[in-house]
């Protein structure tokens, strides 16, 4: 009995001994999975992760260090056609010239945390002329308070023109012999996907004239050159300090737009939303119209200076056509403004409208407006408008007789200052 017990004692260490070599080799095993995934990990930090997003543009020689110029480097992976998608790593990547991007391949430019493109151009220099379709996403571009006349300018038919948490700031352009547009889109063959766009501090001096191109400042412009449609969605743009200036440095009321779209005769299929803007001291404008069938929703507008004609402006005719069916609403409006909406596009409708403006000096012998109304057709419904002259009627001088069908809806009007 005693040898029995013995030999069952023995055969449970036996036992326990290969269970615990067999626990032992499993643990080692886990141990060396776990550090090949750290070290995999490590990996995809410092390289697996960038060429998962596209090339990285130091391949193609640039140093990102704020000092080097990396204009031709940045030339040459733009233009190139043996690589797809590029990925800028952290870094300040200088560019001291125009680069002209030519016909070919479509890519994806996207950047890691914290990528600025500072750029120093000359007066009437370009920064990007693009005739192949390039994305760009997470990048931040730095005028460094410099000269710009376009920043990027996407030709025709590149097709879906996509912009993704972008910024553009520091611009003080003495340049007024030109105009400055910060994103110039043709329509004709593209479609806009315009998502998390910034301009801030930027500043333009005028030539005195409001009725030319040159001393204009634009955020985003959108144009056709034919007959085309503005088909796409623009949303999230925040326009911060947008201001022409005099020889002085003195803010002037000429010619500023944070987002102008401009579209030929016969543009009866345009279909553009544009949602959630928010304006703080834009300038002369924050949206500018002059096309049809364009849906703006969600907009914030405040300004402190003295240059504000309008936060949205609905024009039409002057040789383009009657621009007709453009839809409004969601919008609030305070701080100064000489007219805080106006339409002069027919069959326009306003909704869910907030107004709530003060005059600004230059118009001082002016009453300020909340809503001009120089179309026909013109709806404004749930609106509550406190201004000097809450809704003012005047024709248009492309037209004759008076403004015919002004409907009004549910809406609370406050004249200011012996207004009415």
């Amino acid at each position: 009995m005693k040898m029995e017990k013995g030999l069952l004692t023995l055969h449970w260490i036996k036992n326990n001994k290969k269970r615990s070599l067999i626990i032992t080799l499993v643990i080692i095993v886990i141990l060396i999975v776990i550090n090949q995934i750290i070290n995999s990990n490590k990996g995809i930090t410092d390289k697996e992760k960038i060429e998962s997003h596209g090339v990285n543009i130091k391949s193609f020689g640039a140093k990102g260090d704020g000092v080097s110029d990396d204009t031709k480097a940045i030339k040459r992976a733009f233009n190139s056609e043996d690589v797809s998608d590029l990925y800028f790593p952290s870094g300040k990547y200088l560019i001291t010239s125009p680069i002209i991007v030519t016909p070919g391949t479509t890519r994806h430019v996207s950047g890691g945390s914290d990528v600025v493109i500072s750029v120093k151009l000359a007066a009437g220099e370009n920064l990007l002329e693009l005739s192949r379709n390039i994305s760009f996403e997470n990048i931040v571009f730095d005028f460094n308070h410099g000269f710009l006349r376009y920043g990027m300018f996407f030709h025709a038919e590149l097709g879906n023109i996509s912009l993704k948490n972008i910024k553009f700031k520091n611009i003080k352009d003495s340049n007024s012999n030109d105009g400055t547009i910060i994103v110039y889109i043709e329509t004709q063959g593209n479609r806009l996907n315009v998502q998390d766009i910034a301009f801030e501090d930027m500043q333009k001096k005028g030539n005195g004239v409001i009725t030319d191109y040159a001393g204009n400042l634009t955020c985003l412009y959108i144009t056709n050159v034919v007959t085309s449609s503005a088909v796409g969605k623009i949303k999230g743009v925040r326009i911060n300090n947008i201001h022409n200036i005099d020889s002085k440095n003195n803010i002037t009321n000429e010619d500023t737009s944070g987002i102008y779209v401009i579209t030929s005769k016969n543009d009866n299929k345009n279909d553009l939303h544009i949602e959630d803007v928010y304006g703080y001291n834009f300038g002369k404008r924050l949206i500018k119209l002059h096309a049809s069938n364009v849906n703006i929703k969600k907009v914030y507008a405040y300004s402190e200076t003295n240059d504000a004609l309008s936060a949205i402006f609905v024009n039409s005719g002057e040789g383009l056509g009657e621009k007709v069916n453009s839809v409004i609403e969601d919008v609030t409006i305070r701080g100064k403004a000489y007219i805080a909406l106006a339409a002069v596009g027919r069959n326009t409708t306003f909704r869910n409208i907030d107004i709530k403006i003060e005059k600004t000096t230059p118009t001082s012998n002016s009453q300020n407006t909340g809503i001009l109304i120089m179309g026909d057709n013109v709806v404004v419904e749930n609106a509550e408008i406190e201004a000097e002259r809450p809704i003012f009627l005047e024709r248009n001088t492309d037209s004759s007789g008076s403004v015919k069908n002004t409907r009004l809806k549910n809406v609370e009007l406050r004249g200011t200052d012996g207004g009415s």
